[in-house]
Order: structure tokens, then sequence, then C-alpha cells
């Protein structure tokens, strides 16, 4: 999944993430949980560094002022059924609800929202990742969002 948010974003795989500044930034970096035998990756991307295609495949707009929140569920090759809910929280305590949409990218199953960011500022997020069999996992971790 993260090679296909740095793709997304124009970069190749092998090049330092686009959230990645001489401070370590780890914007791109993929936060991972288990859910099961699945993995869940999550990631947070300016949607400004997206490129326009990539902003129409996952149907979002892009803009200085938005970020994309990406999950991925993997289970082998297989990405099963999940509902993925969250929000956000800036550090005025501000809380927003992610409304995540699944969306098929290159035959895979990809679970999108955005969310607004100012930078500079840090995101607190958590993300309940929920299977058809009820199990269940959250997702909690921060973004530092650059300027």
């Amino acid at each position: 999944m993260l090679a296909l948010a740095l793709a997304a974003c124009g970069a190749e795989p092998s090049t330092p993430s686009p959230g990645t500044s001489s401070g370590g930034n780890t914007l791109a970096m993929p936060e991972r949980a288990m859910l099961g035998t699945a993995e869940i990756e999550a990631s947070v991307v300016p949607t400004a560094r997206i490129s326009e295609a990539a902003a129409r495949q996952y149907g979002i707009d892009r803009g200085d002022d938005r970020v994309l929140v990406l999950v991925s569920v993997r289970d082998g090759d297989a990405a099963p059924p999940v509902t993925v809910t969250g929000h956000a929280r800036d550090l005025r305590g501000v809380r927003q609800s992610l409304a995540f949409a699944p969306v098929t990218v290159d035959g895979q199953v990809e679970h999108v929202a955005t969310a607004r960011a100012f930078g500079p500022d840090t995101l607190r997020l958590a993300l309940e990742v929920a299977g058809v069999d009820g199990a269940r996992t959250v997702l909690r971790f921060n973004r530092e969002i650059p300027r």
C-alpha cells in the first residue's frame, strides 16, 4: 500500500516518502495492525502531493488544506471485506469524523477518506476496522502535517 501511496504522488517506492523532510517527518509512513490473519496499513498523504489522475481514481479533491487517509487490508493476496470508521483530531482539539469509502485501484480494494488539515499541525487519528466476522481492531496514531 505504501508503494501505491508513493506511486499516487508520482514518486517511485525506492525514493524517500513524500512526507519525509530533513526533520524526519513520518507523514506517509504507514501505521500497521492485524485483524486476525489480515494485515492493516493506514497512511496519511497531503492531497496536494497526489497526482490529478490518482485523485480521480480515489474520487477525492486535491487541496492544500486536505489529507488523504488511506487504509488497506490484506490477507495474503485477498482483500477481506471490512468496514472502516474513524476520526481525526487536530492540536486545537477540533474533531473530524472520517467517512471512508471503498475504492478499487489496480484490482485491490482500498478504503479512503479525507480530512481537513492546515499545517503545521498534528493530526491524532483513531481508525476502527471491523471484519464481517465481528473481529475489530483500532489503530491510534499521530501524523505531523507540514506547512
